[in-house]
């Protein structure tokens, strides 16, 4: 045996069996294996696969297929797939070869990603320029105003006209991108939390606009409109409160990372999906569906404001980059345990990880042999769990443990947001004595 056992329940025919089986051992290998100890035939065909599921490729283990202690897994002989065709000629294997193969709409992907490109890039050429250059901003302000409603008035002629979705869910974040350069600018002198509060409610509005007019997008268009308004309400907050940006960042962050683990109530909520009266199978598919698009732009819209906010607090304050390297470590750990919406989660954190990682670096110049120990070990860990790791079935203490340090950095975080604020100092100064 292997020394990572899993320990699964075969069914096959009418009987169903406990095994204990090596987590880094072949499909195609376990399979007579298995039959030996079942007492079935070992004659066809035979496929192992979860309940309901396709069956489990022969080359793959039970590791790489996510197949932990507990699971149920069937054993059923498949019928004989019917022989491939034969040609007498290359040139017409190659043709039929070709036309069972498809590939994406390039030309469309393609252009979608090259006009969003273009539309950030200017952006951010924009919004570089409000900081730096002492011009007056209202024909800018106008110009983008006028994009952004140009591109919404696309998006109705696109749906009626040319039905292509990929352009609709492009047009809608061109509009998003331009209302929130003309809500930044409006505002007259250097952009602050008022023009932030404004872009953020500009690209909000906005994104909800072309929410009713595509007919696409509607995980994307939520989740940015839900990550704008969490952006209105913290600059909101720094405008009444008068906090600094580092401040206002690290609270930001800090109150995403809790908001990420309240999303599936939120979700379910807003899906309907609470305790009530009975419903029917399919009222109760819809809401289900209904509930996970909630889920998941929640969580995309949370973990991307979050990781917002601890990189512009890292760059602010050098202080504050430990809780940008925890908020990093939290967002990752979000990855491993939600599955569907683990790119989400590693975007953010790869994003989140690396600015840390480039604000360490640049804050200690003269550490050479330590920062390149450190980016080492952390390129090494990367490694291991996106390659070495997936091919071991983690025991369930293993996993519980990820568990308790998922808590542990969430709990952290507060503290540790209160420290980069300054918030024990000005405690400390106070002198509460008798």
């Amino acid at each position: 045996m292997s020394a990572s056992p899993c320990r699964v329940t075969v069914h096959c025919g009418g009987t169903s069996t406990d095994l204990t089986l090596p987590a880094t051992m072949p499909v195609a290998e376990l399979i007579p294996s298995i039959l030996d100890v079942l007492g079935g035939p070992t004659l066809g065909r035979h496929r192992l696969s979860r309940v309901g599921c396709a069956p489990l490729p022969g080359s793959t283990t039970l590791a790489q297929n996510d197949i932990r202690d507990g699971a149920v897994l069937v054993l059923a002989e498949q019928s004989t797939p019917p022989p491939a065709p034969r040609h007498d000629d290359d040139a017409e294997a190659v043709a039929a070869g070709l036309k069972t193969t498809t590939g994406l709409p390039v030309n469309r992907v393609g252009g979608a990603l090259t006009a969003v490109a273009f539309t950030v890039t200017g952006a951010l050429v924009m919004v570089r320029n409000a900081f730096t250059v002492a011009t007056e901003s209202n024909g800018t302000v106008l110009a983008a105003a006028t994009a952004a409603l140009a591109a919404l008035f696309a998006i109705a002629l696109f749906r009626n006209v040319f039905h292509d979705p990929i352009a609709e869910l492009t047009l809608a974040i061109l509009a998003t991108t331009f209302a929130a350069v003309a809500g930044l600018l409006a505002v007259p002198g250097v952009p602050g939390a008022p023009a932030v509060l404004l872009a953020a409610m500009a690209t909000a509005v906005t994104a909800v606009l072309a929410l009713r007019l595509a007919r696409c997008g509607v995980v994307t268009l939520t989740a940015l409109a839900g990550a704008a308004i969490v952006v209105a309400l913290a600059a909101l907050a720094a405008v009444l409160t008068g906090t600094r940006l580092d401040v206002t960042a690290s609270v930001t962050a800090v109150a995403c990372l809790g908001l990420i683990e309240m999303a599936p109530r939120m979700s379910m909520m807003l899906a309907g999906l609470s305790p009530g009266p009975a419903r029917s199978a399919a009222e109760l598919a819809d809401r289900t569906r209904r509930a996970e698009n909630w889920l998941t732009s929640l969580r995309a819209g949370f973990a991307a404001v979050a990781a917002l906010g601890a990189t512009t607090a890292a760059c602010t304050a050098h202080r504050a980059i430990p809780l940008a390297a925890l908020t990093g470590a939290a967002l990752l750990l979000h990855a491993r345990t939600d599955r569907r919406r683990s790119l989400v989660f590693l975007v953010a954190a790869i994003a989140t990880s690396t600015t840390t990682l480039a604000l360490a670096v640049a804050g200690a110049p003269r550490c050479g042999p330590w920062l390149v120990a450190l980016t080492v070990t952390l390129t090494a860990a990367a490694l291991y769990v996106g390659f070495l790791a997936p091919t071991f079935a983690p025991s369930p203490i293993t996993r519980r443990g990820v568990d308790v340090l998922g808590c542990i950095a969430l709990a952290a975080a507060v503290p540790l947001a209160c420290w980069t604020c300054g918030a024990f100092s000005a405690v400390r100064a106070l002198s509460l004595q008798p």
